[in-house]
């Protein structure tokens, strides 16, 4: 390996660089997936230095699309990738994956206008079901989304008239809904309780299309999923809210 990326500024501009020599459009998401359709490795609007990698060896520029990976493709697209190693400030879990896979595995990618819609391509579909996995979409267009909450913030969502979350704070980058009720009464009774004397599970319903903006996230345990909304994007989060946010459960101190 003759090339080192020791730094994060290095990695970008050699992407950069790739990006433009083959003139790619970014996707919403791509992914790594077995031949069998389980997926290995899920990025949503991250990890484009192997992204574009791959797209080079493939000749992708853009659209949705899976593609079938041997052995010499992936291995044309870990040696594109290796001089990113040398930059230790960051993790390289997709260069990890592709080690991984072996000399068989599927790479799809999928575009800003594909991302929120129902994929026809089986291991696109996959990728998309990973992406929102844990949730609660409903027949009308809704997705249902759980939040724990102590007094002072549901004061603030009583004064909105119950149709709307409050501003972050200057030291709350991300609101963070959760995705199932289990979840949200663990944080209420266990965290609120503890920090604010009373904690409240709260229940509400976004339109699907915001929701699936949002990558499903891991938070520790299997069940611990929520949604990452910048705290930028809020209003326009709330602006999505349909129907009233609803208190379903109160636990206070001593119970």
């Amino acid at each position: 390996m003759s090339e080192r990326w020791e730094t994060i500024e290095a990695i970008n501009a050699a992407r950069t660089a790739m990006e433009a020599a083959l003139g790619w459009e970014r996707p919403a998401a791509w992914g790594l997936l077995t031949p069998d359709g389980d997926v290995v490795r899920a990025n949503v609007r991250d990890a484009y230095l192997p992204g574009v990698a791959l797209a080079t060896v493939l000749g992708h520029r853009g659209r949705s699309r899976s593609y079938a990976l041997g052995g010499e493709a992936i291995a044309r697209a870990i040696a594109m990738v290796e001089p990113a190693e040398a930059c230790t400030e960051i993790p390289h879990p997709n260069l990890a994956a592709l080690r991984l896979v072996g000399d068989a595995a599927v790479v799809t990618f999928v575009s800003e206008a594909d991302f929120l819609g129902d994929a026809d391509d089986a291991h696109a579909a996959a990728l998309l079901a990973e992406i929102r996995r844990g949730r609660q979409e409903n027949g009308d267009g809704t997705t249902t989304l759980w939040r724990p909450t102590g007094p002072s913030e549901l004061d603030l969502v009583r004064a909105n008239g119950f149709k709307a979350w409050p501003p972050r704070l200057a030291d709350q980058p991300i609101f963070y809904p959760v995705l199932n009720e289990e979840y949200a009464t663990t944080i209420a009774r266990d965290w609120n309780v503890t920090a604010s004397g009373t904690g409240y599970v709260t229940r509400f319903r976004v339109a699907t299309p915001t929701a699936r903006r949002y990558p499903t996230q891991v938070a520790g345990g299997a069940g611990h999923l929520e949604l990452w909304v910048p705290a930028e994007e809020l209003d326009a989060f709330n602006a999505a809210i349909v129907g009233e946010i609803e208190v379903v459960a109160e636990f206070s101190a001593g119970e």
